[in-house]
């Protein structure tokens, strides 16, 4: 569930009229894309579809999980909401891709969110929810070696979130407990 200073900075932050991206954090196989998805049709909120440089993956689609590009097609560092390198592949979303008048939703990692606050965090009201899940039902759900290369990953102290939800029940249970908590967030 969202803190309570963190509904109140929404709230303040809000009323000075800042463009909110809510950040979803978490591991490979935690939900994170799922539940942007289905919050983003049930509160009509977009979201932003980051470009990357590595190969799409059998079930993915170009322009909805990720804009698939060569390396060659990147941006400048300046032209970036926000950066990150994992592995080998390059990920980042553009400045350009940020509605003005409503909120969006954004599957980022931790680096790529310390980027957008750091770079941003003044222009942008930005709310970040962190999904966690057991390890076992992540290795269930993207194998041992994608949870093992995510332990390579920068960490954020899990109270610094403004959200922090579990996805180790249902799905039906995690989706209406996300959905809920981004709402509340925008609110």
């Amino acid at each position: 569930r969202a803190k309570q200073s963190s509904a109140y900075k929404t709230q303040f932050n809000r009323s000075i009229m800042k463009q909110m991206i809510v950040c979803i954090v978490g591991p490979s196989g935690s939900g994170k894309t799922t539940l942007a998805s289905i919050a983003s049709k049930e509160l009509n909120i977009p979201t932003l579809c980051s470009y990357t440089t590595r190969p799409k993956r059998e079930n993915e689609i170009n322009g909805v999980d990720h804009f698939f590009v060569s390396k060659e097609e990147m941006p400048t560092k300046d032209k970036m909401l926000a950066y990150t390198k994992f592995g080998d592949y390059e990920y980042w979303a553009s400045i350009e891709q940020i509605p003005e008048d409503k909120p969006i939703l954004y599957v980022i990692d931790e680096k790529g969110l310390m980027m957008l606050m750091e770079e941003w965090g003044d222009q942008y009201e930005i709310a970040s929810l962190l999904i966690k899940r057991d390890k076992k039902l992540l290795i269930e759900t993207v194998g041992e070696e994608r949870v093992k290369r995510d332990h390579s990953r920068v960490k954020i102290d899990e109270n610094s979130y403004d959200a922090v939800i579990s996805n180790n029940g249902s799905l039906t249970e995690f989706l209406k407990d996300g959905v809920e908590t981004i709402k509340l967030l925008i609110d």
